[in-house]
């Protein structure tokens, strides 16, 4: 395999941040909430937050997370932490107890940057040996920062630092997992893939610094991160930040912004679907929609409604966001596209083997820029090795290659659950179901939901002698389990679909979907 050069000129953020507070100080490089921030702003600011991180004791490889909603604050951490050359932990804002617990524990985070009125989950959640700091953003009389919480606004009045030397290979980010059949891994991701993914993307859709590209994708995962705001950095162009996507707010959030890109999930755009035209919609000035999985049926009726490209991709934290994209200006609904220029896919049987076209097998895939994917998994030395084995890394996923060369995305090869672009571990569902007395035995699963992607399912066996309804066990769950992660549907039986050896069989209780369970969404028990 013959490595290729990188498609930015720079290798870390740091360097590409202050060229444009250099060369472009007073364009606008952020818009956040409506408030505009040029890229001197990016700059002095956080300088002034790296300033105060080293006087905190950080410095260039500790580990600091985020537990922070979109905001400019984390921006401001963002960058601070990549100038000191320290690695940021960016956490899922919905993470509770065991799940949070480890993560933060894990990731050996000697400090936590967060939301005031998220902070109480980290105190909830246990004691961490490494954490030694807080500090809380946006804290209210209703949400006041915890008593030995530093406030943000102290870190910006801090004295401005230079930033540190880092290597592109250097380590940038760690982002967890969902964990599939056990804990979440930690993915490390250098300071190369970053600056790649976003110089890829923006030369794969042919942006310019006239673009401005919108997103509502949180910014905790690689998506927002890598796609959306490291393009518009790579171009010096303007990104635009909003809140989790709102699906009556959508369009006046585009209208608003004259974006020209936005990033979403397949079940975003169902939604938009079935909304009715508005005047906000007919304004768009959008030329492209990125968005995975885009179902097959909505594809053209969507890009005639819309007068614009859908462009579907497929990719994952450790392949830094992206493996396989469709060509712009060739988009093939159903397919997830083709492989990136530098990268390579293969689709392989249970032995490591080429299966001929059109014969389903797991996704392996490897890059010939050397840092473009993750650099492997955070103390987890065996399962990054049996991950990269031969060099490719194994996805877990399943496809198939069509004889016009198009992939095509056919389900995951494990456990895991998908539910409105979060990935769901049936693992950690489990665990907070069977910690209730009542239950023996439970499996989790994902079944298709009218949105697209997946609902969670869980079917409970219970212990002899004891008593238990669905309303009481869903309860159960909210107060255990991240919102995103509660099950929707709850049946109960008396056995396990089980293997020979004692396995479930969870592909015989996939297939048969929702069935008669107890559904969340309506408080009742289907009919069909």
């Amino acid at each position: 395999m013959t490595a290729v050069s990188p498609y930015s000129s720079l290798g870390c953020l740091p360097e590409l941040l202050e060229h444009h507070a250099t060369e472009h100080a007073e364009r606008t490089a952020v818009v956040v909430h409506d408030v505009s921030y040029t890229y001197a702003d990016l700059w002095q600011r956080s300088g002034r937050v790296q300033g105060w991180l080293r006087t905190a004791g950080v410095g260039k490889g500790d580990h600091v997370a985020l537990f922070l909603r979109n905001s400019i604050e984390f921006l401001d951490a963002w960058f601070a932490l990549a100038r000191l050359g320290a690695v940021a932990v960016p956490l899922n804002t919905s993470m509770v107890g065991e799940a949070l617990h480890h993560t933060l524990e894990h990731s050996e985070s000697i400090g936590v940057i967060g939301h005031a009125d998220l902070l109480p989950e980290v105190d909830k959640a246990g004691t961490f040996e490494a954490l030694r700091w807080r500090v809380a953003v946006d804290a209210t009389e209703e949400h006041p920062a915890p008593a030995e919480a530093v406030l943000f606004d102290e870190l910006l009045d801090a004295t401005s630092a230079d930033p540190v030397k880092v290597d592109a290979l250097d380590p940038m980010n760690i982002i967890y997992t969902s964990g599939t059949t056990g804990l979440p891994k930690g993915v490390v991701l250098p300071y190369l893939s970053y600056v790649n993914t976003g110089g890829y993307f923006a030369h794969h859709l042919g942006l310019t610094r006239d673009d401005i590209l919108h997103t509502c994708l949180p910014l905790f995962h690689c998506n927002a991160q890598q796609t959306t705001l490291m393009s518009g950095l790579h171009l010096g162009a303007t990104v635009v930040i909003d809140r989790s996507f709102s699906l009556s707010r959508f369009w006046s959030w585009i209208h608003r912004s004259d974006a020209t890109v936005t990033n979403l999930l397949g079940a975003m755009l169902t939604l938009l679907a079935k909304l009715d035209v508005n005047k906000d919609e007919v304004a768009n000035r959008l030329r492209y929609i990125v968005a995975a999985p885009v179902p097959e049926d909505l594809h053209w009726p969507m890009e005639a409604r819309l007068g614009l490209r859908i462009v579907e991709g497929y990719g994952l934290s450790e392949t830094g966001t992206m493996a396989c994209i469709n060509p712009a200006h060739d988009t093939r609904p159903g397919t997830i596209g083709l492989p990136l220029e530098h990268n390579e896919l293969r689709i392989a049987d249970e032995h490591g083997r080429d299966v001929p076209d059109g014969v389903t097998g797991q996704i392996l895939t490897r890059s010939r820029i050397p840092g473009a994917y993750m650099t492997g998994y955070f103390k987890e030395p065996d399962k990054t090795a049996e991950a990269m084995a031969g060099g490719w890394f194994h996805t877990g996923d399943l496809g198939k290659r069509r004889e016009d060369g198009y992939y095509v995305f056919v389900d995951r090869l494990k456990d895991t659950i998908r539910r409105r672009g979060e990935n769901i571990s049936s693992f950690l569902v489990e665990k907070a179901v069977l910690g209730h007395p009542a239950v023996a035995e439970v499996a989790a699963v994902g079944v298709p939901s009218e949105l697209s992607e997946d609902d969670v399912k869980i079917i409970a066996v219970l212990r002899e002698g004891t008593t238990l309804v669905e309303q009481e066990l869903s309860a159960w769950c909210a107060d255990k389990l991240s919102d995103f992660m509660c099950p929707r549907y709850i049946e109960f039986r008396d056995t396990l679909p089980r293997t020979e050896t004692g396995r479930v069989q969870k592909y015989e209780l996939r297939n048969e979907g929702a069935g008669r369970a107890w559904d969340r969404d309506n408080q009742t028990a289907r009919t069909s």
